[in-house]
């Protein structure tokens, strides 16, 4: 484990007319880390991920991801980070193969590299057997695996996933358990959000 910071933040606020959703948040997170955070629905969790991933802008404070500021190098932290939503980022009407080479294809793969891609992840997170069953087919486990594996197509150096175990059988959590521990297991940082 490196000494580095992958996420540093120093008094992080954003408000929400008069809501103070999130009221200085202080964070340090080493690299190659899985780092929780922990809180109650409504707490700001998925807020400070927001703003740690550039889609809202901090109205306090500041925030650093491998240095770099969110606000004034957003493209830099944009880079090197992926977000894994509560809710399913990938088409439902899709198979998941077709889901994975799609995204690939997106993100500047050619044809032969999305499709090696795609079913190196389907096999890795299990999905081989229901790679050519639509996603609305899918059970919740296997929504969120699929998820997962959309957001590291490329492999992000910080991964943040938000509350990805809710609503989840026990036997799904602990799929999704092991996905994080391998993730972190080849280099990524992972910041997670969950009630539990």
């Amino acid at each position: 484990m490196s000494t580095e910071l992958a996420i540093e933040t120093t008094g992080l606020v954003k408000v929400f007319g008069d809501n103070r959703a999130v009221d200085g948040i202080d964070l340090a997170v080493p690299t190659g880390t899985v780092y929780g955070v922990l809180g109650p629905n409504g707490a700001g969790k998925t807020t400070v991920v927001r703003m740690l991933a550039t889609l809202l802008r901090p109205d306090g404070g500041t925030a650093r991801v491998f240095g770099k500021d969110v606000v004034k190098e957003a493209d830099a932290v944009r880079s090197r980070v992926s977000l894994t939503g509560q809710y399913a980022s990938v088409d439902e009407d899709l198979t998941g193969v077709e889901n994975l080479v799609l995204l690939a294809r997106l993100l500047g793969h050619s044809k032969p590299a999305a499709r090696d891609r795609a079913a190196q992840l389907l096999e890795g997170f299990g999905l081989s057997e229901a790679a050519g069953k639509q996603v609305k087919n899918y059970s919740g486990g296997m929504r969120r695996r699929i998820d997962i594996a959309a957001s590291i197509l490329n492999t992000p150096d910080v991964l943040f996933l938000d509350e990805p175990t809710t609503g989840l059988d026990p036997r799904s959590r602990n799929q999704v358990w092991d996905i994080v521990r391998a993730v972190v297991a080849h280099g990524t940082t992972v910041l997670l959000t969950t009630q539990y």
